[in-house]
């Protein structure tokens, strides 16, 4: 199964009093690999897609399961593929791995936004086909 990975390391101001990773930094462990990915598989950093282009792409669902704990100092790993593309929305599963331990997984479904109009619009065709590259399963 074909997955897009990005490596990341927990840092200090990640843990909480228990040690472990907050549960809320799992959401931006998710975005920072989500921007990595389109810098790495578009042609465009993601910050010239919303500041230049004006597309972005918004969450409107998440489903997250945390299975295993990270703690600081920790490297790991969240992988990306895209099993469900449509016209304009696609969900991104997330699988937060430390080695082979899975720590957490996302499904979130974003949709291709004109961020001038907050309308939805069809989904670029090199961003169609960066996804397709890594459908996963």
């Amino acid at each position: 199964m074909e997955r897009w990975i990005h490596r990341q390391q927990v840092r200090f101001n990640e843990v909480d009093a228990a040690g472990i990773v907050f549960y809320p930094r799992f959401f931006d462990y998710f975005h920072l690999a989500f921007e990595a990915f389109f810098g790495d598989c578009t042609g465009a950093p993601y910050h010239v897609w919303i500041r230049d282009r004006r597309i972005g792409w918004p969450t409107v669902h998440v489903e997250t399961d945390f299975v295993a704990p990270l703690r600081y100092g920790e490297a790991f790993e969240v992988r990306l593929s895209f099993p469900k593309v449509g016209r304009s929305s696609f969900v991104t599963r997330y699988e937060v791995r430390r080695g082979e331990v899975l720590c957490a997984t996302a499904a979130i479904t974003a949709v291709t936004t004109d961020l001038d109009r907050m309308a939805s619009v069809e989904m670029p065709a090199v961003v169609r086909e960066a996804l397709a590259r890594f459908p996963g399963g």
